[in-house]
């Protein structure tokens, strides 16, 4: 069953908008939405593609040829 509620976090606790049908005790999978300005939108978009064209280094050995490969 899939249910969407609103409220708000207050320290470990959420307080629901809206009375629930659900029994006390019932387990529940949380998934937050925050909202988030577009100028921190951008600024986090923006610090992601930086990371995404620098790449990553992955300790990688080049091999000039196909037989460095089998030499190893």
């Amino acid at each position: 069953m899939k249910k969407t509620y609103k409220g708000i976090v207050e320290a470990n606790i959420i307080r629901l908008d809206e009375k629930t049908t659900l029994p006390f005790g019932t387990h529940a999978v949380i998934t937050l939405k925050t909202d988030i300005k577009k100028e921190e939108q951008n600024k986090i978009k923006e610090r992601q593609l930086e990371l995404l064209n620098k790449g990553f280094d992955l300790g990688k050995k080049l091999y000039l040829s196909r037989q460095d490969l089998y030499d190893r």
